[in-house]
């Protein structure tokens, strides 16, 4: 192969490495894993149980946590959400759709099957106040947080 200039140039063939911004990722994943609340490692999550994982959001104020979690094209009833210890844990399936026989796929990126994220709940919260809600392909858990017991001073008589 010529270059512009006429000099002869020799093909190299490009490799892909690892993934500087992936390494850090996982590293970082690892790092935080039950350490931090509300960590959670995806890789670890993949790669143990085979799955694929849904983005969330978490979000907190002085009453309540919440949990916004996009999976479109599920129905609720294919959604479980349980609490136990300091865990909140959402699972759930999407089921394949039907293709056509006829029909091969060219790329396919949407995921189907299990699904499984787990988050470890920073404090106490009321078991049995927390809502779930799942609407237009969007799951909303409300945590409400326990109250904090103060301490009290008792004077010595």
């Amino acid at each position: 192969m010529k270059s512009k200039r006429g000099y002869d140039m020799k093909l190299t063939k490009k490799r892909n490495g690892p993934n500087t911004i992936d390494t850090l990722r996982r590293e970082m994943d690892h790092f935080f894993d039950d350490l931090v609340p509300f960590s959670w490692s995806r890789e670890q999550n993949e790669k143990a149980l085979g799955t694929w994982a849904p983005s969330a959001d978490i979000t907190e104020n002085e009453k309540r946590y919440e949990i916004m979690m996009d999976i479109p094209g599920m129905d609720k009833n294919d959604i479980k959400v349980n609490i136990q210890d300091d865990r909140v844990t959402i699972t759930g399936e999407r089921k394949t759709e039907e293709k056509e026989e006829n029909d091969d796929f060219i790329r396919q990126e949407r995921y189907y099957g299990s699904f499984f994220r787990s988050f470890k709940l920073p404090e106490k919260v009321k078991d049995d106040d927390i809502k779930a809600t799942f609407k237009d392909g969007v799951l909303k858990v409300v945590i409400p947080k326990a109250e904090v017991i103060k301490p009290k001073s008792i004077k010595v008589s």
